[in-house]
């Protein structure tokens, strides 16, 4: 199994991109124009050994998937579901950008991120892929 897996959380005009570990750990990530995601790819993919990326079943994920497919051929792409995913996105903001002084006593459900999370967002979809791959190899 590999170390890391690169997740990307489709949209029109941007994606989230997320690095996770196998111990489900968000490693980095970033919320990107669609015209540079190649670019960023191309830069984890330099910078660890990824093998797999997974991508959001959601908005512009064809797109996506096939600019993936002809730019890294050698990669293995797996699609998974995006439902719920902003909610839990949110949560997960939080929980790895805790808010501090008055601000903590605002319920999470009321929270707003102060940027974009959609790399939150392909972090809820690469857990997803994880607890799949888990249920699917259990002995």
């Amino acid at each position: 199994m590999n170390k890391f897996i690169l997740s990307i959380d489709p949209g029109r005009k941007k994606c989230g991109i997320a690095l996770v570990d196998y111990k489900l750990r968000y490693v980095a990530g970033e919320v990107v124009n669609n015209e540079g995601l190649m670019g960023r790819v191309k830069n984890y993919l330099g910078k660890y050994q990824i093998k797999s990326i997974v991508v959001g079943s959601g908005t512009n994920s064809e797109n996506i998937i096939a600019v993936i497919k002809k730019n890294f051929p050698e990669l293995f792409i797996t699609v998974i579901t995006e439902e719920d995913t902003t909610r839990l996105a949110r949560r997960y903001f939080f929980e790895y950008n805790p808010p501090t002084g008055w601000l903590k006593l605002i319920p999470i459900s009321l929270r707003i991120p102060p940027r974009p999370y959609d790399d939150f967002a392909a972090y809820v979809i690469a857990r997803r892929f994880f607890s799949d791959y888990q249920h699917n190899n259990k002995a």
